[in-house]
């Protein structure tokens, strides 16, 4: 196998057996598939069989945690694109939030739509606010196992063959691009955008991946950590949801064009961070991320 063929070969092994996966996926249920997380850990096993493979190994990953207060970012940043999105809505009148999404009274939490891991029965604020936090913490890291598996293969292992074949740009947006792809049958299935299959999974679906793909890329390269990408990435899944749960709106596909176009935004300022500086971005990192095994 020659080495140039590697990303490409890689690619068509890790769509083969992905789309195989969601035909099972559409054959037992669809969109409401017990088995659709686990369509998430096929990016890693096939770079797992090619890092054997080709004795590349796994030390130019980035394990390491030397940079650890990216976790602010990976968090933060998806929970600030949904507070905006939120808030950018109703401010504008264009949607509004719903009037009994949280309930207090007498100092109490009287009722949630949001599941908590200790409970949503009554519960005092500073109670509450624990609760709240806590269950947050836990979906992130449960959400993360998952993540990983798609992480390990776009951030941790093509990325690095894209930026030097086809530069830092480029090299993102089309990552970005087969990463929608990669979601096409599932897309079509109604999973996201249930009222427009087809133009989510052809264009508007890929345009998000894009967006998010280059705020992972930007702080996988900035982190120096795989865990960095995956942890936003089951923020990003997390607090979207939340944000189909907050708005109340007749027209969800606005809502989405909305949520899309925010994140265009933060994809836009992590592309001219990035090229700010454009310290030909993996050079010397895959060399730090190789001595903090």
């Amino acid at each position: 196998m020659k080495k140039k063929d590697i990303s490409l070969w890689c690619l068509i092994v890790v769509f083969t057996l992905s789309y195989l996966w969601q035909l099972v996926i559409f054959l037992t249920g669809g969109v409401d598939s017990g088995l659709i997380p686990f369509l998430m850990f096929f990016p890693a096993i096939v770079v797992i069989a090619f890092r054997i493979l080709t004795k590349e190994g796994f030390r130019n990953v980035g394990w390491g945690l030397r940079r650890w207060w990216y976790v602010i970012p990976a968090i933060f940043v998806p929970l600030i694109v949904v507070l905006g999105t939120v808030f950018l809505l109703n401010a504008l009148n264009w949607a509004t939030l719903p009037d009994r999404f949280f309930i207090f009274k007498d100092g109490m939490l009287e009722f949630s739509k949001i599941g908590l891991i200790l409970g949503n029965q009554a519960q005092s604020i500073p109670f509450f606010i624990l609760n709240f936090v806590l269950s947050h913490i836990v979906f992130l890291i449960i959400g993360s196992i998952f993540t990983f598996g798609e992480e390990f293969a776009w951030r941790g292992y093509l990325q690095e063959k894209f930026l030097r074949k086809y530069g830092l740009n480029w090299g993102l947006i089309i990552l970005g691009i087969i990463w929608g792809y990669w979601h096409l049958p599932l897309v079509l299935m109604g999973w996201t955008f249930p009222n427009h299959p087809v133009l989510g999974a052809l264009l508007l679906f890929p345009i998000s991946t894009i967006f998010v793909g280059i705020f992972e890329g930007w702080i996988y390269l900035r982190s120096r950590s795989i865990w960095m990408p995956a942890l936003a990435h089951a923020a990003s899944n997390l607090f979207a949801g939340l944000l189909f749960q907050m708005i109340m709106h007749q027209d969800k596909l606005f809502l989405q064009l909305m949520f899309i176009a925010v994140w265009g935004i933060v994809a836009a300022l992590c592309l001219i961070s990035l090229n700010r500086n454009n310290p030909v971005l993996w050079q010397g990192i895959k060399a730090e991320v190789e001595n903090t095994v």
